[in-house]
């Protein structure tokens, strides 16, 4: 199993819910306990959104759903061990809550693998017309973008967001973009994980 999937699934998975678990027994001294899943649900919606658009990176649904299972298992796990056992709550506690987070986080991971694995790009390249026109137009533009990166790597032995950003004048974000779409063509291959230290190689 690699390390990048590790990461995105038990590494984030375990973040996840203890940030959950800390606003549950920060919320727990100061509101009534039946109240406390409706109140973090919302925030634990924003973050875990956060995290799957932003942290999470996978090619397919396959892997989406991967996410979802791991994720779910270990909130039951987790719950059972350190709420269920450690506190033993009344039966009924919170129980349509809990369904509720289960069902969100489970449901997440597949919803966001639908619109990233969505690729308008495939959809052109294989000379689909019935694509809107700011679409087409916004992935020609891309596509001329990923030709002069190609074009820099012709002299380079590898690269980084830096030098995407100073290449086409573009964000961070949109320079990951760029070099996560070479990845999935198979032109390069990531070095590292996370920070500073990542970098790409051609294959």
């Amino acid at each position: 199993m690699d390390k990048k999937f590790l990461y995105q699934s038990i590494g984030w998975g375990i973040g996840l819910w203890l940030i959950g678990y800390v606003l549950g027994i920060i919320f727990f001294m100061i509101m009534p306990a039946n109240l406390i899943g409706w109140v973090i649900s919302p925030i634990g919606i924003l973050i875990t959104l956060w995290v799957l658009l932003k942290k999470v990176k996978g090619d397919d649904m396959i892997y989406y759903l991967k996410i979802a299972i791991v994720w779910t298992a270990i909130a039951v796990v987790f719950d059972y061990l350190f709420l269920v056992l450690l506190f033993k709550p009344a039966d009924g506690y919170y129980k349509l809550d809990v369904y509720f987070y289960y069902t969100i986080t489970f449901i997440f991971p597949l919803l966001v693998g639908i619109f990233k694995t969505r690729n308008p790009s495939a959809a052109l390249r294989a000379g689909q017309k019935n694509l809107p026109d700011f679409l087409r137009k916004q992935e020609e533009a891309k596509r001329a973008n990923l030709d002069k990166i190609l074009k820099f790597l012709e002299t380079r032995e590898k690269i980084a967001n830096n030098d995407i950003e100073k290449l086409l004048g573009v964000s961070n974000a949109t320079a990951e973009r760029y070099l996560n779409e070479l990845e999935k063509e198979g032109i390069l291959k990531q070095v590292g994980n996370i920070g500073q230290g990542v970098y790409y190689t051609k294959i």
